[in-house]
């Protein structure tokens, strides 16, 4: 059984409940636009469901229920104004989401987790081995800082994905609330990471940046496929490939491949 909530009309409205009690429920899908402003609750029990999908704005007074069975989600959080406490409502949606096996992140979502990355107790996902941002990644964004929190989180993931699309982008006015860089090194980068894909590749610097960073800290990294953007000049592609070629890579057996060419 699954389950498609989708309604614009949501932000129009200054006060509504969406209750969701289904205990056979295997799929949902949330995507609705409301307005922060919004005297809204949003209750959830489906302690069968296995696919989570949500595409919005998170309330103060929203009630997750367990969420044990999901393997696999995808969370596009809207992010607000009064970001710190934001970030603890997020956490608390990622907690009921402890056994996902793959899931898929926006880049607003991932920087406002950076900015709750000090709260105590954040989850660890301990059966996540595949880890896909999706979205923009910002000039001004240092965007290593946000994905290593995640990759912090996930000591077993398998395989990373960044895929370069249009999403609403971030109104947060500090996109680097991680101000110190931990000198250690993730525990899936020192003996699980072995896939790293990269879709819709500009080589700008802060991607130049992030790609590097991968591969100085990725110690059993086999493959990492980078695909350029569409949008990218082909007469820029051979110097972005000669930058590619000269990072270090902490992995000897690590394969660099750059949409049609392959260096070792």
């Amino acid at each position: 059984m699954s389950l498609d909530v989708k309604n614009n009309n949501l932000e129009i409205l200054e006060e509504f409940n969406v209750t969701v009690f289904v205990a056979t429920l295997k799929r949902l899908h949330l995507h609705w636009k409301v307005r922060p402003s919004s005297e809204y609750k949003f209750q959830i029990y489906t302690p069968a469901l296995e696919y989570f999908h949500f595409n919005g704005y998170l309330n103060g007074d929203d009630v997750w229920g367990n969420l044990p069975n999901v393997v696999e989600s995808v969370i596009r959080i809207k992010d607000c104004d009064s970001i710190n406490d934001y970030a603890k409502r997020v956490w608390v949606l990622m907690g009921k989401l402890y056994n996902v096996v793959l899931m898929e992140l926006s880049t607003v979502t991932a920087l406002i987790l950076c900015h709750g990355s000090n709260h105590e107790n954040n989850p660890t996902f301990h059966n996540l081995s595949s880890l896909k941002f999706c979205g923009d990644i910002w000039h001004e964004w240092y965007a290593w800082q946000a994905v290593r929190l995640l990759l912090c989180r996930a000591p077993k993931l398998q395989t990373l994905v960044f895929e370069r699309s249009f999403l609403h982008g971030s109104n947060l006015d500090n996109l680097n609330p991680c101000l110190e860089e931990p000198l250690d090194v993730p525990e899936c980068m020192s003996s699980h990471l072995t896939t790293c894909l990269y879709k819709g590749f500009m080589g700008v610097e802060n991607e130049m940046e992030l790609v590097m960073q991968i591969l100085k800290a990725a110690r059993v990294l086999k493959t990492m496929k980078i695909t350029s953007h569409s949008d990218l000049d082909p007469r820029n592609k051979p110097s972005v490939r000669m930058k590619l070629r000269k990072f270090q890579r902490s992995s000897q057996n690590c394969q660099i491949a750059f949409d049609e060419g392959h260096f070792t």
